[in-house]
């Protein structure tokens, strides 16, 4: 699970507050009747699984990058 407020990176902490603010943005804009499952954050990367089994990849920006 991801900590929304901080998260460590490179050794500094950086706020998550932009990132968590476009990854939201596009889950309710693209899937508005979708429950989270699960976030990862894997390297450069979050993992966001819902529970229609949908796995959405956003990039450290909060960018979507892909749905498998």
């Amino acid at each position: 699970m991801v900590n929304w407020c901080l998260i460590n990176s490179d050794g500094r902490k950086a706020s998550s507050a932009k990132i968590r603010k476009s990854i939201v943005s596009f889950l309710t804009r693209n899937h508005p009747c979708s429950v989270i499952d699960s976030i990862e954050k894997k390297y450069n990367a979050y993992k966001i699984h819902l529970i229609n089994g949908l796995c959405l990849i956003f990039d450290e920006n909060g960018h979507h990058v892909k749905t498998n």
